[in-house]
């Protein structure tokens, strides 16, 4: 019988007959593996060159769209596919323009935000001639991101008798607002991610309580042994932690004392340089450190870490504490004559040369340091050769005072004013002269019908107008 071509290829025999024994298969096999994998090789080293010929590409990127308008020093993280060389800040633009540093490591370029950003603004992050650490080929990563709208909080009374709301609602579109929480007599809060610490009285007593953002739950938080009263609230919001000035029944004293949300939640008093409890005039939180800066009952104004990482540092004696700056790295503090930038990390004093208001030299009020040589200040003018006075507030900027917020009316008088963390924002409250004021409130009493005006400070431009008073962000 005759041979086909399939049996020459048979169990019994190779080509032509002959054997092909099992070494020869295993052989041929390895061959064939052998050639599969240099081709892949070939492959994936072709697309290795291309992709290194190409240079750098962007793989992801990270940032908190909250936390870049709430704190300052956040970091927006660009990652690549290769090993970078070093980046320079002059290869990195940020629009819209905002302070910066950056840093290199491995994959990873790091853009640290000096300052807080801006809400409800669209970022662009481009970086340009990226290489990586092994060739020259460069590339351009970019990166865009959105931070989040602001969110206004405020404290509504109530009229014949109802109780005080406490309220929150979008900066754009407030009319929707939302009662957090009502009750009789609030006095203060502060705004936490999760809750807010709400502060009531009966003018003897007060009451401090944990409230849920949806204003579920709430809890009864523990202030010092003793009737008394809270005179002045503050928080930390990075650390969670509270603090208040709190006046005992009988006394004309006020002992500023802590509060942390987290652990078991023990009131302590801060002690002096002498170790005793802190009496106080005035004191006010460190944006961005877990430290307060208060003015004692001697006019002593001095840093205290809550911490205790850092013993009390003195910073002079003024009779005024105008305000830490917003970014946290100084104070406005007075003297009978001089108004003073204070540094709080060397200690070092520069008078502030405030700027005529319209030709004229302005009796000066309350005031915000919003940037290094920048303030927003309520001012008042004389009017009618002196008989009346109206009321401005102005941002001054060491060379020139800029109006940006004037009553809408001669009968509208300023009650307060307040600039959001970011700096954007003025939060000015009116009220007509002729709408009544309970001063039984203990802390900051207002008219009964307060209007809240918000304004872009870069702009002028109004952006909400709301009742209410005592806004936060």
């Amino acid at each position: 019988m005759t041979r086909t071509s399939t049996d020459r290829w048979s169990a019994e025999g190779g080509r032509d007959g002959d054997p092909l024994d099992e070494a020869d298969l295993r052989l041929r096999q390895r061959r064939r593996f052998v050639a599969v994998v240099a081709v892949l090789a070939v492959v994936c080293g072709l697309f290795g060159v291309l992709t290194h010929l190409q240079g750098p590409k962007l793989t992801d990127v990270q940032v908190d769209a909250s936390a870049v308008v709430e704190r300052s020093g956040q970091q927006l993280r660009l990652f690549s596919n290769q090993a970078l060389a070093h980046v320079d800040p002059d290869q990195v633009v940020v629009s819209p323009a905002a302070p910066f540093t950056v840093q290199t490591s491995g994959d990873v370029v790091s853009v640290q935000f000096t300052d807080r950003l801006r809400y409800d603004t669209d970022y662009r992050v481009s970086v340009s001639g990226v290489s990586s650490i092994y060739q020259r080929q460069t590339s351009d990563l970019e990166a865009r991101f959105s931070t989040e709208q602001a969110v206004t909080w405020r404290i509504v009374h109530g009229r014949d008798g109802a109780e005080d709301s406490l309220e929150q609602a979008d900066l754009k579109g407030g009319a929707e607002r939302r009662t957090v929480w009502s009750a009789p007599r609030i006095q203060a809060y502060e705004v936490f991610d999760s809750a807010v610490a709400v502060l009531t009285d009966d003018g003897e007593q007060s009451t401090l309580s944990l409230v849920s953002l949806d204003g579920v739950a709430a809890e009864t938080l523990p202030l010092p042994d003793g009737p008394g009263l809270v005179t002045q609230l503050g928080a930390d919001r990075a650390t969670t932690t509270l603090a208040f000035s709190w006046q005992p029944e009988g006394s004309e004293q006020e002992t500023l004392y802590t509060l942390p949300l987290q652990g078991q939640r023990a009131v302590a008093p801060v002690t002096s340089i002498a170790g005793e409890p802190l009496t106080v005039l005035d004191w006010q939180f460190v944006p961005g450190l877990d430290s307060v800066v208060a003015q004692a009952t001697d006019e002593q104004v001095t840093l205290f870490d809550l911490s205790g990482a850092a013993p009390p540092r003195p910073l002079g004696t003024f009779v005024a504490l105008q305000g830490v700056s917003l970014d946290g790295r100084g104070i406005v503090a007075a003297t009978a004559l001089q108004a003073f930038r204070v540094d709080l990390s060397t200690g070092e004093q520069t008078p502030i040369p405030f700027s005529a208001v319209e030709g004229q030299t302005p009796f000066r009020g309350d005031l915000v340091a919003v940037g290094a040589t920048e303030y927003v200040q309520q001012v008042a003018l004389p009017t009618d050769g002196g008989t009346s006075f109206s009321s401005l507030i102005v941002l001054d900027d060491e060379q020139e005072a800029r109006v940006v917020f004037r009553p809408p009316s001669g009968s509208s008088e300023i009650e307060g004013f307040s600039v959001s963390p970011n700096g954007q924002f003025l939060a000015v409250e009116t009220a007509t002269a002729t709408s009544p004021t309970d001063y039984t409130y203990t802390i900051d009493p207002t008219p009964a019908e307060v209007t809240t005006t918000v304004v872009d400070l870069a702009s002028g431009a109004v952006v909400a107008s709301f009742l209410g008073h005592a806004a936060s962000w």
